[in-house]
Order: C-alpha cells, then structure tokens, then sequence
C-alpha cells in the first residue's frame, strides 16, 4: 500500500516532466514558424527580383535612366508586404550575344523573429539575381 508521501513525490515528478516536455514542444513549434517565416521572405524576394527584371527587359533600354527609380521602388514595395527589413536593388545591363539584358539584384539581411541564445539567432542573408532578355530591337545597353 503506498502512502500519502509517495503519491505527492510521484505527482511532483509528473509536474516537472510535463513542464520539460511543454517546453520542447514550444521551442519546437516556434522554429517551425521561423523557418516558415524565412521560406516566405525569401520566396517573395525572389518573385520580386524576377518581376523587376522583367519590366526592366521590357523597357526599352534608352528608358533605363529614367524608368530606375519607379523600378526599384516597385521592387521594394513586393518586398515590404511580408517585411519591414530594408532591402538594396540594382538594376544592371550586359551584352550577351550582341543583345542586353537586364538584370535585377537584391540584398539584404532578415532578422529572426524568434533568437534563442544557443540554439539559432542573428540574420539570414537574401541575396536573389533575376536576369532577362531585352525583348526589343535595340542592342545597346545605355
């Protein structure tokens, strides 16, 4: 028969497990999120890039100048929808072939959400390059 000081010790032991075992399933599930987080920045970083590039390809090369303002903020504008982390944009021409073509980059650093001294912490580097085509006649860059 067990006494009334074994059933508190075992009940205390189950209290100390359940909190061990809270405490995994929460880190796990916020780096879950995390990840999640940085998939999407990173996904629409790269969808940007490509957008941007690909205006810049259908914009006629002797508009670049111009037309780099309205790109870049275009750019920043998709990128600012899942983040408020500032992010750099250039836009870039090359001759390949005797045709140009226009490229895109961006950089930037995204922060954690979540930083568990420890287990993961600090920035994650975007770094995304779109390159496209000019799809006009003219085969200069300017």
């Amino acid at each position: 028969m067990r006494t009334r000081v074994q059933r508190v010790q075992e009940h205390g032991q189950a209290i100390a497990e359940m909190g061990i075992v809270t405490l995994l399933f929460v880190l796990l599930t916020l780096g879950i999120v995390d990840f999640g987080r940085m998939l999407m920045v990173m996904n629409v970083v790269t969808h940007a890039a490509r957008d941007g590039a690909r205006t810049a390809a259908l914009t006629s090369p002797a508009d670049w100048p111009t037309s780099q303002g309205a790109l870049v903020a275009e750019v920043q504008r998709q990128i600012a929808t899942v983040t408020a982390t500032p992010f750099t944009v250039t836009r870039n021409c090359t001759v390949l072939n005797g045709r140009p073509q226009a490229s895109v980059e961006v950089q930037g650093n995204e922060p954690f959400l979540f930083r568990f001294v420890g287990l993961w912490g600090g920035d994650v580097t975007i770094d995304r390059t779109a390159t496209f085509r000019y799809e006009g006649s003219q085969s200069n860059c300017p």
